[in-house]
């Protein structure tokens, strides 16, 4: 039994078909990729100055944690609009994430994140204006779900 082997191609062309839907998927994942750290990290917060900030090397296990002040906490505020003043007294939103929650389920919320990851790293991006009565209830939030690792945002700009 002899068998027939394909004929031969004689075709000049590449396919690019799979090469543009490969591509396609990485434009999708990439977008998503985006949105998803867009809103984990909020764009109301004014992030405060440091010169001898060090850069986290390690960033799996991390869980973002924003206090936004109310006056810039407006979904319908524009992004390029003016600055708007804070009182540094007034509560801030917390977002842990991108979900808000409030400072009474902040620790529950940390001790359900930590008993998924027990070593996580909690990165908290408090506004350069706030006043620190406000973001110690974070630390102690932090240092009751037995969380060892905060650290704070910064810029050296």
């Amino acid at each position: 039994m002899r068998r027939r082997g394909m004929e031969p191609m004689h075709d000049e062309h590449i396919n690019v078909t799979p090469l543009i839907d490969v591509v396609m998927c990485l434009i999708i994942f990439f977008l998503c990729c985006t949105t998803l750290a867009k809103e984990e990290s909020k764009d109301g917060v004014k992030i405060p100055r440091a010169q001898l900030g060090q850069e986290m090397a390690e960033q799996r296990g991390r869980l973002l944690i924003n206090l936004v002040p109310a006056e810039r906490d407006d979904p319908t505020r524009d992004a390029g609009a003016a600055p708007v003043a804070i009182d540094p007294e007034a509560k801030p939103n917390i977002y842990l994430g991108s979900r808000r929650v409030s400072l009474d389920d902040l620790p529950l919320e940390l001790r359900e994140a930590r008993k998924m990851n027990p070593d996580l790293k909690v990165v908290l991006r408090a506004d350069e204006a706030l006043n620190y009565k406000w973001i110690s209830p974070v630390l102690i939030a932090c240092t009751t779900a037995n969380i060892s690792s905060v650290n704070f945002s910064t810029r050296n700009q």
